[in-house]
């Protein structure tokens, strides 16, 4: 049985440049997309790659985002690098947008903006101890 250690170091799930998946994606370490993602990803560090497309939330502690995103983003904090397209609305703790970078959304702070997201802690959690469980 393989047990999940919270704050252990472990390598990101990657979804390679091949793949396409349609559906949810929920992880406690770190995923970094490379492929395309029809679905909502929650994860604690999320990389989108710069040749990835993701339509739907993401949501994490840090969201770094190379490539072309459709949906809102809710991380305590966001790296818009200067080769991301991103079409949809931001929700914030912290934010850095390099030159270059394309935005076309709203930008709001909030003291939690993983409260709203669509894929909850409680869901999170739920999942992760039915999975050590069984």
């Amino acid at each position: 049985m393989v047990e999940l250690v919270r704050g252990s170091k472990v390598a990101p799930s990657i979804l390679s440049q091949d793949l396409n998946v349609s559906g949810q994606i929920v992880s406690s370490g770190d995923v970094q997309i490379e492929g395309v993602l029809e679905g909502d990803l929650r994860s604690h560090a999320v990389t989108i790659g710069e040749k990835a497309r993701v339509t739907g939330e993401i949501s994490g502690e840090l969201v770094t985002v190379r490539g072309f995103v459709k949906g809102t983003i809710r991380a305590r904090q966001v790296h818009l690098c200067a080769s991301c397209h991103v079409v949809g609305d931001i929700y914030h703790e912290a934010l850095a947008i390099e030159t270059g970078a394309h935005l076309d959304g709203v930008v709001r702070r909030e003291k939690d903006p993983l409260a709203n997201a669509s894929i909850s802690l409680i869901e999170e959690e739920t999942k992760s101890g039915q999975l050590l469980a069984g």
